[in-house]
């Protein structure tokens, strides 16, 4: 991995810290399809959510991260977390 991609995780690693304090169940959300690679149904079921819910709770948070990391000068597409 390049310096820059471990910046990339370390930067979001923070932003999911901050969210978990926002939103716990974003948080959760973004790592169960992100990290673990889950679908909308299969988050859904995981949590016992209905998967609109679950889906408009993913682009709630895709939207914050985006931001978040925007802030700090990456602008999150790298990573595939930006819209």
């Amino acid at each position: 991995a390049s310096p820059e991609r471990d910046l990339d995780l370390v930067a979001l690693d923070e932003a999911l810290e901050e969210l978990a304090t926002l939103s716990e169940r974003q948080a959760r959300i973004v790592e169960l399809r992100f990290f673990g690679g889950l679908t909308i149904p299969e988050i859904a079921r995981a949590l016992s959510m209905g998967a609109r819910s679950v889906d408009r709770e993913w682009q709630a948070a895709r939207a914050w991260l985006f931001c978040r990391l925007s802030e700090d000068g990456d602008a999150g597409g790298a990573d595939g977390v930006g819209p």
